[in-house]
């Protein structure tokens, strides 16, 4: 039987041995270096390191592999989020700004763009566009998405898909209207060609090619107090290609639409509108359908694509696409939205 005195031996030989014990991870935890396993720590940047960052950003930074010039520029900001640092150094590159802007600008929206999309987007649109968008339009319309790269000459825009207020750099002017400038040698030709076809009696007028934001939404705003289905023929800004710069409308637009307003219903028949319309529209119609392709031109919303397009089935409002593609899609009798083109949608 263990006497008394020998059991407060023991007790205090294992106080003794508890307290060695802590004393030794004290000194341990005190020597520890937490950036030891972060190979582009320096003397310069140490003491903002671990001032600003935790145990858990650093082992973060380590699996990732981060280097300092991706987040030093903003650790020192109130708002800096480590695990969004690749974003803030990516939109700085895109599209300078000043650096507590950014941080607030990602840490908003980070939810809306993918780290790939956001230098398309930063390329194409500014911050105060993309803030005004994310807070707006994208609350309203939840299923609206923004084109990430409304350059391609692909793009197809409705109800799902918007550039916004987005402006295209190649514009210039033709014949009154304006347009993507790689399409004029194609439509100068188109024109030219139905002029010589006409022996000058009749020609392709211009009536609209590119417009921006604000003058599609008073076209939209005016036209929906007239009709109440004005969506059968137009759609909003952002969601309308002529802000492309790639669609234009021909003489005899105006004339198909108010007939179509007259006569067209859900069976979408247009016998009636074609019986209607005047014999200059019929002749620059049918020229159309079967010439324009040769030019790079399609008719943007074609009959039979009603369900598909959103919209009736419009003879002059042409798309251009280029020569080979207008080609591929006369032949094989598809529109716009059953081609397969590639696009950036977000």
């Amino acid at each position: 039987m263990i006497s008394k005195k020998e059991l407060r031996a023991r007790i205090l030989l294992i106080v003794v041995c508890l307290v060695v014990g802590l004393y030794c991870l004290y000194s341990m935890d005190k020597s520890y270096d937490p950036l030891a396993r972060y190979p582009y720590t320096t003397d310069e940047n140490r003491d903002v390191l671990l001032k600003y960052l935790d145990s858990d950003d650093i082992d973060y930074l380590v699996n990732q592999h981060i280097s300092p010039d991706k987040f030093m520029d903003f650790i020192e900001l109130k708002d800096f989020n480590l695990k969004n640092t690749l974003y803030y150094k990516e939109a700085k590159e895109t599209q300078d700004a000043d650096n507590e802007y950014i941080v607030n600008f990602v840490n908003r929206f980070r939810k809306n763009f993918s780290y790939d999309s956001l230098k398309q987007l930063l390329m194409h649109y500014s911050y105060i566009d993309l803030t005004t968008f994310y807070e707006n339009e994208a609350v309203l319309y939840p299923d609206l998405r923004l084109v990430a790269d409304p350059t391609n000459p692909y793009v197809v825009l409705n109800q799902e898909n918007t550039v916004y207020k987005y402006i295209p750099e190649k514009i210039t002017t033709f014949n009154t209207i304006l347009v993507q400038t790689c399409m004029v040698e194609d439509l100068t030709n188109m024109l030219d060609s139905y002029a010589s076809v006409m022996d000058g009696q009749d020609h392709l007028n211009l009536v609209s090619g590119y417009l921006n934001y604000e003058q599609i939404l008073d076209q939209y705003v005016n036209a929906s107090k007239e009709y109440e289905g004005v969506d059968h023929y137009m759609f909003s800004a952002g969601k309308n290609e002529q802000q492309l710069g790639y669609t234009i409308v021909l003489e005899g637009h105006d004339e198909w639409i108010n007939l179509c307003r007259q006569y067209v219903d859900d069976e979408y028949d247009y016998s009636k509108v074609e019986e209607e319309l005047s014999e200059e529209s019929k002749k620059r119609m049918e020229w159309i359908e079967e010439n324009a392709y040769r030019y790079g031109f399609v008719v943007r919303y074609q009959q039979e694509q009603e369900k598909k397009t959103g919209h009736w089935y419009q003879p002059f409002m042409l798309r251009y696409v280029g020569v080979k593609t207008a080609k591929i899609m006369h032949d094989s009798g598809k529109g716009m939205e059953q081609m397969s083109f590639p696009d950036e949608l977000e």
